[in-house]
């Protein structure tokens, strides 16, 4: 009977998931959900008290994805700025994957914003001081402060992200270029 439970807990995320990206929060009710997922609405308040807990719980889940994906690759040899880089790249890659409407559900709902912002720093800081210390080990990067520059690191594109040339694209890659030139060069002391 657990196994059946699973599957039905595991369709009802994959649907829900599926109609918030493409309809958003507040177009998706309760009951699109359990028919869409071929399961009853008591089905769904078994396992989540509130449409805002299943939403919650979706992104948690794609966060948890992304993260698994991000470590496979900072766990190869890369040099640590190829792993910064990484980061960055694969960071505005979801930013570009993921529907506007997400972003603004998100945003105009300041418990779910405040919890997946909590989550999500949860989730990449360690990754951000994995990447920091494998680089001193290997003798790749300076000595520093890991805890405020993992912050650091992980903080910069939520500085970034109201800046007026972000809209341009010749001025983002000019932009992009001078980022990882900083880092490279101003805040880590790149070999290279």
């Amino acid at each position: 009977m657990a196994g059946q439970s699973e599957k039905k807990l595991k369709k009802l995320l994959e649907k829900s998931e599926e109609l918030f990206w493409k309809y958003g929060y507040d177009t998706v009710s309760m009951n699109q959900i359990a028919s869409e997922a071929g399961i009853s609405k008591m089905t769904i308040y078994k396992h989540f008290h509130s449409k805002e807990d299943l939403f919650i719980e979706v992104l948690t889940n794609s966060i948890e994805v992304h993260i698994n994906n991000i470590m496979k690759t900072i766990s190869q040899e890369y040099h640590t700025i190829e792993k910064i880089e990484f980061l960055y790249n694969y960071s505005l890659d979801l930013l570009k994957k993921y529907p506007i409407i997400l972003f603004r559900d998100i945003a105009k709902r300041k418990n779910i914003l405040e919890r997946i912002i909590s989550i999500k720093q949860e989730k990449t800081l360690p990754i951000w001081r994995r990447i920091l210390e494998d680089g001193l080990n290997k003798k790749e990067i300076r000595k520093m402060d890991i805890d405020f520059v993992s912050e650091l690191l992980m903080n910069l594109p939520s500085a970034m992200k109201n800046m007026d040339f972000l809209y341009d694209e010749g001025k983002q890659l000019k932009l992009y270029e001078s980022f990882f030139d900083f880092i490279k060069y101003g805040m880590l002391g790149s070999k290279e």
